[in-house]
């Protein structure tokens, strides 16, 4: 199994449409003919599984079990304040479906079904888009009318996902499982996805691992739901679940994957990171492992954004390390690459056309898709294998960054850098970029540089400009002698001036092949 889910998020069409992308539809036709178009734009490419966002806080779709954009649009009072929402792109919702009359999902899926791609819908379990707001056209008045509902009740809130919906209350459950129900009998789709990364704090504090029974159990009526409908239409409905990509964590934290797939309540994990950067180092192999008996799919996802440490400045992937992130995911194991927030206007590139990294993505759109469709193509491709971190933790793990770290000459310890590249073919070339910051140019007397217990030769500074590091850039070359592994350590040391390593890569040149 190969190929690309990607998830289009509940808001992009109704903000593209917004800002006048789409020839600035000013009618039905043409509306209809640029939501085709959307879509349209991924026939021949890898992608093989289309999921569309049916909600954040509110529903995308005009829903009787939870409040949606329609209402925000109508909205003159909120939490007791005058509030007024028309002039936002919630006007888009006001006129897709209540001036114009129809239902872009149902447009999409015709057409997803037309150029042979799956077509799901998404819903998000407990988004926390401007939870701290005190109005937001993103936010349904139930949320301000029950603040007995919300996980932090026992002091004020404090931090961003404080006032999420708690999962403990059965009155939460039962709003979701409506809204899950309510979305099945309106689309006729290849599967559904319960995203609970969006967000994964359910439970008050301290009670997440009495909530790992609340949520198998709600796992099971996700699957009563499915199975019922399954009926009524005639074919099966596949079930996903989005969930945080360490094992322990996501249990932990209430999510029992496991459980889920020996008790066949899903048939695609995905494991991801949220948003904070994409994670270039998920243990793929173990989660293949576990979930080997119980025929469910492994998908892992690659965020638009790019960190090597939180405090750094937040940076999109860039085509070479998407390419590096598709390489490592497939030759890992995992059945399918799946991408979170690449959404594109077809008629645009990018709105900030600043975005550098952004641009070698969504300028060659089409290319990008059809070369991480699975791993022989992927292989194909230059790529930059950055180090990052887990972008989503529960209170009582930590955080650990790999940069910056600093090298005294003074002692002899090197520091050693965990760098996941998956498969590289015989004959590619392998270099180490370090970006390192010190009161003068290194030369090779300075640095000592191994990896994998071989010594990586210093080739000099480089000169260009990196999306991800402002400090001087050293080029390292290693000799490909079959000491690559799927994970590689590298090692340095100081020899003689004290630095400090801000970023870390390994590139891979592959082979040209004979055309």
């Amino acid at each position: 199994m190969s190929g690309v889910m990607l998830n289009w998020d509940d808001s992009a069409f109704f903000y593209y449409l917004s800002k006048g992308y789409g020839n600035d539809a000013k009618s039905r036709d043409e509306a209809v003919d640029y939501c085709k178009a959307i879509v349209g734009q991924y026939d021949g490419t890898g992608v093989t599984d289309f999921l569309m966002c049916l909600n954040s806080r509110l529903a995308s779709y005009p829903s009787k079990s939870i409040e949606n954009y329609g209402d925000s649009f109508r909205r003159k009072q909120q939490n007791g304040k005058d509030v007024d929402f028309a002039e936002t792109w919630v006007r888009s919702f006001h006129e897709i479906y209540e001036k114009w009359g129809f239902d872009y999902f149902e447009v999409w899926i015709q057409r997803l079904r037309e150029i042979k791609i799956n077509p799901w819908i998404s819903v998000r379990m407990n988004d926390a888009h401007e939870t701290l707001s005190e109005t937001s056209c993103l936010a349904p008045e139930y949320f301000y009318e029950n603040p007995g509902l919300r996980r932090v009740r026992h002091h004020r809130e404090s931090t961003y996902f404080d006032n999420l919906f708690d999962y403990g209350s059965e009155k939460i459950r039962k709003r979701y499982l409506a809204f899950i129900d309510e979305s099945l009998a309106r689309y006729d789709v290849y599967g559904i996805e319960i995203d609970w990364m969006r967000e994964i704090f359910c439970f008050e504090y301290g009670r997440e691992y009495s909530g790992i029974d609340v949520i198998n159990n709600f796992m099971h009526e996700v699957k009563k739901i499915v199975s019922w409908h399954e009926n009524k239409k005639g074919h099966t409905i596949k079930i996903a679940a989005r969930i945080p990509v360490g094992l322990e964590t996501s249990y932990y934290m209430g999510f029992d994957a496991i459980t889920w797939a020996k008790q066949r309540l899903i048939d695609t994990l995905v494991i991801s990171p949220r948003w904070g950067t994409t994670d270039t180092d998920m243990p793929i192999e173990l989660w293949k492992k576990v979930l080997a008996p119980y025929n469910v799919g492994l998908a892992a996802g690659i965020e638009i954004i790019l960190r090597e440490n939180r405090s750094y400045p937040i940076t999109f992937n860039c085509a070479e390390t998407v390419y590096a992130s598709a390489t490592a995911i497939f030759s890992a194991g995992a059945d399918k690459v799946y991408l979170f927030n690449y959404m594109r206007a077809p008629d645009l590139t990018m709105t900030d056309k600043n975005n550098k990294a952004g641009m070698t993505i969504f300028s060659d759109y089409k290319g990008l898709l059809n070369t991480i469709k699975d791993l022989d193509t992927v292989m194909s491709a230059q790529r930059r294998h950055l180090v990052s971190y887990r972008d989503i933790l529960p209170e009582w793990e930590c955080r650990k960054f790999q940069v910056p770290v600093v090298c005294k000459a003074s002692d002899s310890d090197y520091a050693s850098f965990r760098v996941r590249t998956g498969n590289i073919a015989k004959g590619s070339s392998v270099r180490i970029i370090l970006g390192i910051d010190s009161e003068r140019d290194l030369d090779s007397k300075d640095i000592t540089v191994y990896i994998n217990s071989r010594p990586a030769e210093f080739a000099g500074k480089l000169e260009e400009d990196n999306y991800y590091c402002e400090s001087p850039l050293y080029d390292f070359s290693a000799v490909n002698t079959g000491v690559m592994n799927q994970v590689n350590t590298v090692e340095v040391c100081s020899n003689s001036v004290d630095f400090t390593v801000k970023h870390i890569e390994i590139r891979v040149l592959p082979v040209r092949r004979e055309k």
